[in-house]
């Protein structure tokens, strides 16, 4: 089947309320057939322009658009949507935001099923799309028992069933884990190789991007580089550095330490539980023999044992499904804790309530726009300050309270846009400020989960500055990522879960 070929002409676009267009006159053609990558920093409009492309903007999120967009000569905001349904189909940055039956199976089927497709057509479809993303042994589960990467998999695979002659993925390898990126990528040049359209879009210059035909750079809204990517590779590399889609010159030492904690990962037993050093102060977090089943039998952990002490910084990484998401939600207790499992500061902490955890323990959720609660940038870091009590209620904040706002602000870059809605923010600055939103009250522990999701270079480095911080003021991480490499310089444990089960690697100089 032939792809749809894209014509933009001084495209312009500009969210409501909003006085600076996210993005401005961009002129490129896109030919049918082609895999093209759209790659830039937060907040550089690539997330924009796929909604752009798939008519979601200005059609259902308001906003003025201006300037000129076809698919095969039609527009995408004025076109009927049967004809917009059958000519594209679009992946979001938030996969959750477009899953809505509840069963894996029939979130796929939705599409095909209001194209009015034959049921032999949609049974078709399901076990094609489904296998297509290594899921078709969990069609007949509730999407709510799948694991973040497992639900933008499901996502992956209701776009595929629409069949549409152009695709358009933004941020698609985000919650992934590298097998299922792989896949992906695979994914991609067969649709290609069918003769659709596929446009990606993300925050690095990652595999994606280096097998696509063409990549696209984003900057302010604007075009500041197009070209085949080997060529943008050679001739451009300290643009892109700066631009934060490639690594900074600081993580250059990062690749041998990686190579080395994978081989000893790789290598190691089932975790022990660790035992202090000599002088490291007591454990904060024990977890012993934890074993954990959700209702219905499936069981997602088996024998997890570990120690945190305060101060100390933990990457917890595996594969999509293997229970990390899980364990987080345990030591917060947000899932029932097993009696004598889990021990915190040597007391047991099953049957503690959850705002007793939350006086102790920061969590960052995976999809940081599910929790926002305030209208603006500000409110929302200063929320927890103030007990959430109503505007009239506040107490005035501190001199020492605002000063930390403010440092917390700077450290994420987010201090021009204190008035700014949270929900009109980047991706990654959304993650960046859901992550202040927990530091600014000093806690013991703070879990991460997926903190680096779609996040640029230059966002990570933001962020690794600001968890050191918390850590040299003698606080613990425990950061779920699919991105360890980024903090091999910094952490100082390995966790890898597996089947449920642990595998567990110090950190130590000797890996340098």
């Amino acid at each position: 089947m032939s792809g749809a070929g894209v014509t933009c002409e001084n495209l312009t676009y500009s969210y409501e309320g909003e006085n600076q267009p996210a993005i401005e006159n961009i002129s490129l053609t896109i030919p049918a057939g082609q895999r093209i990558a759209v790659i830039g920093a937060s907040g550089s409009g690539k997330s924009t322009l796929c909604q752009l492309l798939s008519g979601f903007l200005p059609r259902s999120g308001g906003g003025v658009r201006e300037g000129i967009l076809l698919l095969d000569g039609m527009d995408p905001a004025e076109a009927a949507l049967a004809e917009v349904a059958r000519a594209v189909g679009i992946l979001f940055q938030d996969p959750n935001a477009q899953l809505v039956q509840g069963i894996v199976e029939d979130e796929v089927a939705f599409g095909p099923e209001n194209m009015c497709e034959h049921p032999e057509e949609i049974e078709r479809r399901i076990v094609y799309s489904l296998s297509a993303v290594g899921l078709i042994d969990r069609r007949q589960d509730h999407v709510r028992s799948l694991s973040g990467g497992q639900r933008q998999r499901t996502a992956i695979a209701a776009v595929l069933a629409l069949q549409p002659r152009l695709f358009v993925f933004d941020d698609a390898c985000a919650s992934l884990d590298a097998a299922a990126q792989a896949s992906f990528l695979q994914l991609a040049k067969a649709l290609q190789e069918d003769g659709r359209t596929v446009v990606t879009a993300s925050g690095r210059f990652d595999d994606v991007a280096r097998a696509a035909q063409r990549v696209i750079v984003l900057d302010g809204g604007t075009v500041v580089l197009d070209g085949p990517p080997e060529a943008l590779l050679r001739r451009c590399s300290v643009q892109l550095a700066e631009l934060g889609l490639l690594p900074p010159r600081f993580t250059e030492a990062g690749p041998p330490r990686a190579a080395a904690a994978e081989r000893a990962a790789a290598e190691c037993q089932l975790a022990a539980p660790y035992s202090a050093a000599p002088g490291q102060a007591s454990a904060l977090l024990e977890v012993k023999s934890l074993d954990f089943t959700y209702p219905g039998g499936r069981q997602a952990l088996q024998d997890v044992q570990f120690t945190l002490h305060p101060g100390e910084w933990a990457l917890l990484t595996g594969a999509n499904g293997s229970g990390k998401t899980t364990l987080s939600r345990i030591l917060m207790g947000l899932l029932p804790t097993p009696q004598g499992r889990i021990r915190w500061q040597g007391k047991d902490t099953a049957g503690v309530p959850v705002y007793r955890m939350a006086e102790k323990i920061g969590y960052v959720f995976q999809q940081p726009e599910h929790t926002f609660t305030a209208p603006t940038v500000w409110e929302e870091l200063t929320y927890s300050l103030h007990g959430g009590l109503p505007p009239s209620r506040r107490p005035e904040l501190t001199a020492e309270e605002k000063q930390r706002a403010d440092h917390l602000l700077r450290t994420a870059g987010l201090h021009n846009k204190t008035d700014v809605s949270p929900y009109l923010l980047s991706g990654g600055e959304k993650r960046l400020l859901s992550v202040i939103s927990q530091l600014i009250v000093p806690k013991e522990l703070y879990i991460m989960d997926e903190p680096t999701s779609g996040m640029d270079y230059n966002g990570i480095s933001k962020l690794i500055a600001l968890c050191r911080s918390a850590c040299d003021q003698g606080a613990a991480m425990f950061m779920i990522t699919h991105d360890p490499e980024m903090f091999y310089l910094e952490a100082d444990t390995l966790l890898t879960l597996k089947d449920g089960k642990m595998l567990s690697v110090l950190l130590s100089p000797e890996l340098l």
